[in-house]
Parts: C-alpha cells; structure tokens; sequence
C-alpha cells in the first residue's frame, strides 16, 4: 500500500494521508513517521477537489483496487477518499464526502521522509483535538498515546492552540488538549493557566 500511496502523488499532488492510518500510533512501534504505522489495513487520504479524486479513482482501479461509493478495496488493504473543497457545502459529491472543515490539512501537506503526503503530525493532532468530541473519544486515547510517545511536542502543539485565532476551535482543542493529559499534573497545570487567562480576559502566548 505505500507503493500505492506514493503513485498517487509521484506526477502530481492529489491526496494527503490522514485519519487512523497517518496517525496510528498504536501500530508505529514508537517511531513517526514510520512504516510501521502501514501495519493496518485501513487507509484515509484527503484531496482536495472531485477533479483530483476522480485522477486517483482512475489510478487505483488501474491498481486493481474495486469501488464502492468512497471506498476502494484491494488485497494490499481499503482505501476511504474524503474532499476538503471550500467552494462547496459539506455533503456528498460524486459519492465522496465533501468536508470543507478538514482543507487545512491539505494546505499544510509535506512528503515525508517514506515518501507520502502528509500535513505532518502536529497538524493531525490539532485536527483531532478539534473534533475529538465528535468520535466516542477514540482521538483522546490517540493523542495520549502520541505525547507519551512525542513527550516534546507537547509545549510546541500548546503554543499553536494557544496562538489560534478561531476562538471557538481555540477552545475546543483546550478542552480536548485537557482531557488528554489528565494524568499529568504539570500539563493540566499549563492549559489551566491559559484557561484561567482567557477567564480574567488576558490573552497570552505560551512560552
């Protein structure tokens, strides 16, 4: 499946990977980015308009890959396609979900270091924290799982929610953030501190 991903990529930029694949941490041994994390046999790539999917349904037929709705399955694993398209209500269109809220993480697309596009860890953490609320809490345990990996990456992703300028995403990835690191007195310590900042109506940036 990662020679699959990078074909999709290797004469054009169509799609990022995201979701369970690009941040299963369970499965990474460890390590990010790593091959290890394509142990799993389900795979979420972003793109960002019907004209780019359509290029990718083309190419993984061509692979061998069957369609159903936004769902291509082969023997190397399922493939699921989501649009991030702004110009465009969120919705179906053309049997793919449309979900315009998810294109930042298209606009902060990389290639890695194995080759695959992706809007890189930090920003699928802060997509999770996002919508964590959204998903029986399934994002909570991933993101504990990825600081306790990444334990550094704790006060850099701080200091970006705390720079968001959305005041309503602001405060819903502190409260993700929050509940992410219940165990952890020092880390509930510093989002308290910003919470009770934006309570006495102080807007500071974290250190």
């Amino acid at each position: 499946m990662l020679d699959v991903l990078k074909k999709l990529n290797q004469d054009k930029e169509r799609c990022v990977l995201i979701g369970r694949n690009a941040l299963n941490l369970h499965l990474a041994g460890g390590s990010f980015p790593s091959k290890r994390i394509f142990s799993t046999m389900d795979y979420d790539v972003l793109c960002p308009n019907l004209k780019i999917v359509l290029e990718c349904q083309e190419i993984l037929v061509a692979s061998g890959f069957t369609k159903s709705g936004g769902t291509f399955r082969g023997k190397l694993g399922e493939l699921d396609i989501l649009i991030g398209d702004t110009e465009h209500p969120e919705g179906i269109t053309g049997e793919y979900y449309n979900i315009p809220s998810l294109r930042p993480l298209w606009d902060a697309r990389k290639r890695l270091e194995n080759g695959i596009l992706s809007p890189g860890d930090e920003r699928l953490i802060l997509d999770k924290l996002l919508n964590a609320r959204e998903n029986e809490g399934k994002d909570i345990e991933t993101i504990a799982v990825y600081f306790a990996l990444k334990p550094e990456k704790f006060e850099p992703i701080l200091k970006m929610i705390d720079e968001h300028n959305v005041p309503q995403e602001r405060e819903k990835m502190l409260f993700s953030l929050y509940q992410s690191v219940l165990r952890d007195e020092n880390r509930k310590s510093a989002i308290e501190n910003i919470m009770m900042s934006d309570i006495r109506g102080e807007r500071t940036i974290t250190e």
